[in-house]
């Protein structure tokens, strides 16, 4: 206790202590190890694998009957049992969809024994058939398998999804896999996967590591990885930890998302595939190309053996895309000419989005071992996701004109202010991550190191955009037929000739983060009162960096007086149903070419363009160090505990701009100061696990652990954006948009506990529960009263605080089944669901009331039910979200809030393998053509609307 109520000086004392009794516990017991090696002991080593030997299977568990020791197997299917006295025994082995394999083994004073262990062989197998053989090497049904294995192994609470399982469903990145795993939702852009929500828990709170390496957040303003850039074609597996161990990084409030990629010594050999299809979007009207290709290979480098595995995947996707949206700014309370009040909507934007999206990915993974006791290998993974869009907006301002009739539905202005405008962009998001490590086997000790790094970044050449402004234009909006779809209009129709170009804009944004780290773990297995366990100790250094670079250039002073008529960038007329006519546009490659041709002759806005590009350019450097202690063991047949402490110390440090425009100050010039900040704190994160086995059957799991979020980095930046404007008799508004570096990370203390049953066959089912008790979590306010002192006289403050308390209670529920033991045809049948639920409430100052976390849902389901059998394989599937908080408004005015509605997808796909080589394949995505809404306070009130139409794809899938 009194480690926790120490101040900083005194917990960062302590941090630098536990590293060295880390260091000297690494020492002491090396050099036991020195004293006490060369046991006479024997060994068990082996390999678990299909009946053909062709496949190996991990997570398989291998129990060495009458000795209370347990195995289970890597990603190579191998498993070894050290120190094991001279004599015979037996061996036990256990795999989800498969009988249990016994196997007579006998072990000589200080010699290994060898052992290949085939499951569903004819031996097994009850009708000697070999039917398991395939159920247990591809398809939906080994999907399951292998997730189930790796989720009844492991030691602590998980949920896995295996390459086939990914496969199974029509997902073409990795955030859109994760949706089908239980307590994850997901975040869209454009109908598209992006960010991953765990348990409710924004995806800025979780971790996501590839092959075990950190990777960083390629946009400005988040830590959050873009997940849709990654393709699930490259994928091998995906682990959700949702209660991370000490030997984990401890920034998880959610949990941590490990994505692995393929290896030759996962498949066992050389094998490959190629898969071509055609992916075509109804909204667009377009098909457009999916193409991937895998390889791997095991080669011998000297002693005989095939020691050398080389591994490549590479995947290219491309989608066209069109989305229609209306979006709605602002609802107050405003008196009605009429009499009464009613809630007035103040600017609304119809939006006409056109995109091409291109996924590029690879990986090459090499793995090299020379002995069994050594491994080494080297991982490497690239993505490019870029993004070429086109936005076509027509923008009411209802709130510049003269109103003259309002009612809860309508409303109509005279002299109101209409805007078009058009915006064309390229830009692309790279992931680039290699990392390079080795393990080796000194029985009893296991040493593991690696050093990485990652590298993401956004990058968009020349976006160029305009407005034309067309004034004293009458104009109404209607919901009465739809609240989130209002009709908006223009009394007389607004011409071409009306719309006078007022701004012309282009710019280059970049963004890049990079990560070094380098870990080591060692491991010393060991009894404890005649138990197997172990002690695990090792350390972890980060070292990031990220800048911001914008060069952003305002025109808006012409040669001449130039209309949306006589430019010559005018495009075709557009009708938008069901919302009206979107009357003239732009055309933007027209506006592309006509400002870059004209850009010369106008005057470029000196001070608003170099005033916004410094406002979004910084740099900042943020150095973790870390280290733990744990350990585990099995106490009793029965009972497994893990449990340890890891301490990170944080290095942060920034650096940016301040702007100001003060029409009161300065003669109303904008001004910009450099400004810096940082901040330097150290965690602690005790962590205890259980897995308790009520029966051979059944598994009761709990976890108690400590986790932060870390603060993003502009949330946490020096920089500042201030705005005062004269608003006549002597009057002034004022506004700002401003960083925070006093925040302090997220802390959350979490207790986890769930309930697993194993029946016969392919199945499980689960049932937990999950709290969360959060201090000083991270809120988004525009409330000038939560602001620093010299902004309590602001009318908008726009930044990032530290809430005060939150708890955040779930329950989870999980149910796999295949069943087989149905009669046919019935037996091949398969369900897969599951169902979250979770409750918030979070103290927030300024608010009478709690408010739920943002990004929390009440409800996460997902549910799919399909065939297969005889090479044809059928799934339906469903994922579900019900609303949740997006962004707290005026902390005065809960009608203010943001919310994302519910939100429910339809996906088909179906498969027929033609024979041992090639499949043919088809996808049905959104089907029920779901759109996106959000809405201010209720959902009678439009913030964001937006449809994409279903998308469906056709291929064939070759293997070799």
């Amino acid at each position: 206790m009194i480690i926790w109520l120490a101040g900083r000086r005194q917990r960062d004392k302590f941090a630098m202590l536990f590293m060295f009794v880390v260091i000297a516990f690494g020492l002491l017991t090396t050099q036991a190890y020195a004293q006490t090696s060369g046991q006479p002991d024997g060994e068990i080593r082996g390999t678990v694998s299909d009946a053909t030997g062709d496949f190996n299977f991990p997570d398989a568990e291998v129990i060495l009957e009458g000795q209370n020791r347990t195995a289970v197997t890597d990603r190579g299917g191998r498993f070894r049992f050290a120190n094991v006295p001279a004599g015979d025994y037996t061996l036990i082995t256990n795999y989800a969809g498969a009988p249990p394999e016994r196997l007579a083994v006998t072990v000589n004073s200080g010699e290994s024994a060898r052992v290949k262990i085939r499951m569903g062989g004819s031996e097994s197998a009850q009708d000697g058939s070999t039917q398991l053989e395939g159920l247990l090497v591809e398809g939906a049904a080994a999907g399951q398998a292998a997730a189930i294995n790796r989720r009844q192994r492991d030691e602590t609470i998980i949920d896995v999804l295996s390459s086939d399982s990914v496969g199974n469903f029509p997902d073409q990145n990795v955030a859109e896999a994760l949706a089908r795993a239980p307590g994850i939702s997901v975040q869209r852009d454009q109908g598209e996967g992006r960010f991953v929500v765990i348990r409710g828990i924004d995806p800025n709170y979780n971790s996501t590591t590839i092959n075990g390496q950190r990777i960083p957040g390629p946009e400005a303003d988040s830590r959050a990885v873009n997940l849709d850039s990654i393709a699930s074609d490259l994928v091998e597996s995906i682990e959700i930890n949702k209660a991370i161990t000490p030997d984990m990084d401890g920034d998880a409030v959610g949990g941590n998302i490990e994505i692995k990629t393929l290896t030759a010594f996962d498949t066992g050999g050389r094998s490959g595939s190629i898969t071509a299809a055609g992916s075509h979007n109804t909204a667009r009207d377009a098909t457009s190309p999916d193409l991937a290709a895998s390889f791997t290979d095991l080669f011998s480098v000297g002693g005989g053996e095939d020691n050398l595995g080389v591994a490549v995947a590479i995947s290219q996707f491309d989608r066209d895309l069109v989305s229609d949206g209306i979006e709605g700014a602002g609802w107050p309370v405003t008196e009605s000419p009429q009499g009464g009040e009613f809630r007035f909507l103040e600017e609304a934007e119809q939006r006409d989005y056109v995109l091409t999206r291109k996924r590029t990915s690879a990986a090459v993974n090499l793995d090299f071992r020379p002995t069994e006791d050594d491994e080494y290998y080297l991982r490497t993974l690239y993505s490019e996701f870029d993004d070429a869009e086109t936005k076509l907006e027509n923008v009411y301002i209802f709130g510049d004109g003269n109103l003259t009739q309002l009612d809860r539905n309508s409303a109509t202005v005279e002299d109101g202010a209409f805007e078009k405008k058009s915006s064309d962009s390229n830009k692309a998001v790279e992931i680039f991550n290699i990392v390079a490590g080795g393990e080796h086997d000194f029985a009893p000790w296991t040493l593991d190191y690696n050093a990485g790094y990652s590298q993401a970044g956004e990058q968009g050449d020349q976006e160029v955009a305009g407005e034309f402004l067309a004034e004293g234009v009458d104009m109404t909006y209607d919901k009465s037929g739809d609240d989130q779809q209002p009709i908006l209009a223009t009394q007389a129709g607004a011409r071409a000739s009306d719309f006078i170009l007022q701004e012309t804009e282009d710019e280059d944004v970049f963004t890049e983060e990079r990560e070094f780290s380098v870990a080591a773990n060692i491991r010393r297995d060991m009894e404890f009162a005649n138990n197997p366990g172990y002690v695990k100790f090792g350390f972890k250094t980060r070292f990031r960096e990220k800048e911001g670079d914008e060069d952003i250039n305002i025109y808006d002073g012409f040669d001449r007086e130039y209309t949306l008529a006589d430019s010559g960038v005018q495009g075709p007329e557009a009708d938008f149903p069901p919302r009206g006519s979107f009357g003239p546009t732009i055309d933007p490659a027209k506006f592309t070419a006509f400002h870059k041709a004209n850009r010369a002759n106008w005057d470029r806005n000196d001070e608003d363009s170099d005033l916004s590009s410094l406002a979004a350019d910084y740099e900042l450097e943020e150095d973790i160090y870390a280290a733990y202690l744990m350990a585990g063991g099995d106490f009793n047949d029965r009972l497994k505990l893990t449990g340890g402490l890891r301490v990170e110390h944080t290095k942060y440090k920034t650096a940016g701009y301040q702007i100001s425009f003060d029409d009161n100050a300065n003669g109303g010039d904008g001004v910009a100061t450099p400004s810096t900040g940082g901040k330097d704190y150290t965690d602690f994160f005790p962590g205890v696990h259980a897995r308790y086995k009520l029966s051979e059957k059944m598994n009761l799991r709990g976890a108690i652990t400590r986790t932060i979020a870390r603060p993003g980095f502009e949330d946490a930046g020096p920089q500042q954006e201030i705005e005062i404007e004269d608003a006549g008799g002597g009057e002034f508004e004022r506004n700002a948009e401003i960083g925070n570096p006093d925040l302090d990370p997220l802390q959350s203390n979490n207790l986890d506990l769930r309930w697993e049953y194993f029946p016969n066959g392919i199945s499980v089912i689960t049932a937990g529960a999950f709290y969360k008790d959060i201090n000083d979590f991270f809120v988004s306010t525009s409330d000038p009263s939560l602001a620093p002192s010299q902004f309590s006289n602001f009318d908008e403050v726009n930044q990032t605080i530290n809430g005060s308390d939150a708890q955040l209670f779930g329950l989870e529920f999980g149910y796999t089944q295949q069943f087989a033991f149905l009669p046919a045809p019935f037996d091949g049948v398969l369900v897969d669901g599951s169902y979250t639920f979770t409750d918030s409430e979070a103290d927030f100052e300024g608010r009478d009331s709690n408010i739920t976390l943002p990004g929390q849902s009440d409800h996460i389901a997902s549910l799919s039910v399909g065939y297969e059998k005889h090479g044809f394989s059928l799934r339906v599937s469903g994922t579900y979200r019900s609303e949740f908080l997006d962004e707290v408004g005026d902390a005065s005015d809960p009608s203010t809030d943001r919310y994302q509605d519910e939100h429910m997808q339809l996906d088909v796909t179906g498969k027929y393998q033609i024979n041992d080589h090639v499949q043919v394949f088809a996808n049905a995505i959104n089907i029920n053509d779901e759109p996106l809404y959000a809405y201010f306070g209720d959902p009678e009130f439009n913030s964001q609307y937006e449809e994409y139409g279903p998308t469906y794809e056709a291929g064939v899938r070759v293997d070799f």
